[in-house]
């Protein structure tokens, strides 16, 4: 029997082409209206738990301009996940937004693990009803054994830039599948409205067809409920304890922090970790937030010394002056005379009962 979406693409899209982009959070304040595409493709999760902050606004932006729209998730199978978790995190992150878009799994980790990405597959038509296409460089897709992904009526988005000069070059072959839906070109495409490279890829249907693709049984998409923007639960000025932090707001790079309190510098909302430590010291979520304590001492507090400190942490050395209005630099939560005071120099170290707060 015909596969229904081979049937789709003879009868429907198999001469046509539309052109498009896929794009994620690095391609951060790119104005899709400026561009003249068909199609937006963008990430909207990766594992279990992250979600990129710009895709809702990269969807709506496309929907409302009148361009055709694709999410995809980026599997990490390389981390343990089942691909159930995955595929259940994926489908309830996008809900909104299903028979709208065409569903996508990016490939990328783990690629010989065939059968975690059918039961990815398989997990999310079961959810939605609409059969997701899988991405994947032309080297695995003719690397190893997609038959039971093909039997299940999976499509192929396939990648392959050749001289990846910008242009489409010879297209690629795949041993699988009799055709692919999607052809990723380049990785260093231009458009006019947008100065950085960008993913160009090839739809090789109609607007129609990318419709039966998003939305095989033609019921009308649920309007989602809209929600209000969450607000941070600290603000600024804040002190906070915490004994890790992350490199970026986006949560990554999570490491056992050298300091147990800092001050909220900056906040950026929507953020998986919106909250920047003492200007750079790193990043919190609220989960990593221990406690906060807006009169607590933190680094760059403007202290004056009311009581005599140390020149040593652990108070074996001389007295450290008294009097003294100055700035804590330093933090060590379990010395016996914990707090660093410096001006243009150290002058010591003291403990909280000898410091008073003082405004800047």
């Amino acid at each position: 029997m015909i596969s229904f979406f081979i049937f789709l693409y003879i009868m429907i899209g198999g001469d046509k082409l539309l052109k498009g982009i896929d794009i994620s959070r690095y391609e951060n304040g790119i104005n899709i209206r400026a561009l003249d595409i068909d199609f937006v493709i963008a990430k909207a999760t990766e594992g279990v738990g992250y979600m990129d902050p710009n895709y809702k606004e990269y969807i709506e932006t496309s929907l409302n301009s009148n361009k055709k729209v694709g999410l995809y998730h980026f599997a990490r199978p390389d981390l343990g996940n089942s691909a159930k978790e995955e595929a259940d995190w994926f489908v309830e992150t996008v809900r909104p937004y299903i028979k709208k878009a065409i569903l996508v799994l990016d490939w990328e980790k783990d690629t010989s693990n065939t059968t975690w990405a059918k039961e990815f597959l398989d997990e999310v038509y079961a959810k939605t009803e609409v059969k997701p296409i899988i991405y994947m460089s032309a080297s695995p897709a003719n690397s190893f054994n997609w038959s039971e992904v093909v039997r299940g009526d999976y499509g192929l988005w396939i990648a392959s830039y050749g001289a990846d000069t910008g242009s489409p070059g010879v297209p690629p072959q795949n041993r699988y599948w009799p055709f692919y839906i999607l052809w990723q070109y380049t990785s260093r495409g231009y458009l006019n409205g947008y100065n950085k490279n960008l993913d160009l890829d090839y739809f090789y249907g109609t607007r129609t067809t990318w419709d039966k693709y998003a939305n095989p049984t033609n019921e009308t998409p649920e309007e989602p409920t809209p929600t209000p923007t969450p607000e941070t639960k600290y603000q600024v000025g804040d002190v906070v304890t915490f004994d890790y932090l992350f490199e970026n707001s986006y949560a990554e790079g999570k490491v056992r922090s050298r300091i147990h309190s800092g001050t909220i510098t900056r906040i950026i909302e929507n953020r998986p970790a919106p909250y920047l430590i003492n200007r750079g010291s790193g990043w919190l979520s609220d989960e990593l937030i221990l406690s906060d304590d807006k009169n607590d001492l933190t680094i760059g507090s403007r202290v004056k010394t009311t009581g005599y400190g140390n020149a040593s942490s652990d108070g074996s050395s001389t007295r450290a002056r008294i009097g003294i209005t100055g700035t804590i630099t330093r933090i060590l939560p379990n010395a016996r005379y914990p707090y660093l005071v410096s001006t243009t120099a150290p002058i010591g170290w003291y403990k909280k009962e000898d410091l008073v707060l003082v405004s800047n």
